[in-house]
């Protein structure tokens, strides 16, 4: 995937169009046209749209396929590649899900160390 079917893709993702996200941005319709017919953004160019899309230069080119390397991503990025391998999207749903089980292990944690500190459970071990 060349870089304007990247940036195409993108804009399309944030509901925009590549000669608004352009604009928005400080770029003229003509040099988002340029882009359209194979011009490669500058390198500040190239930057300051992947920083508004939150992926690496490397991905707006097409030399990889990872929207943001690791350095690059939050926490819970990183969380959802581990936890789904990265394949396919992960919806708001399914990260609830996710999100609520680690609450219930916590919960379930925190109740199995307030029953062995419990003052029943301390008796009990200091009889035997």
């Amino acid at each position: 995937m060349d870089f304007f079917e990247r940036f195409t893709a993108l804009c399309k993702e944030e509901g925009g169009t590549t000669t608004g996200v352009g604009q928005s941005l400080g770029y003229s319709k003509a040099t988002v046209g340029r882009w359209r017919y194979g011009s490669i953004p500058s390198a500040d160019a190239l930057t300051a749209i992947a920083e508004h899309f939150g992926v690496s230069v490397d991905y707006l080119l097409g030399n990889t396929d990872i929207k943001n390397p690791p350095d690059q991503q939050s926490p819970e990025e990183i969380a959802k590649v581990a936890l789904f391998g990265g394949d396919g999207e992960v919806t708001d749903e399914m990260w609830q899900e996710v999100k609520g089980f680690v609450e219930f292990i916590k919960d379930k944690r925190k109740r199995e160390n307030e029953k062995q500190l419990s003052p029943c459970s301390m008796r009990s071990s200091a009889t035997t």
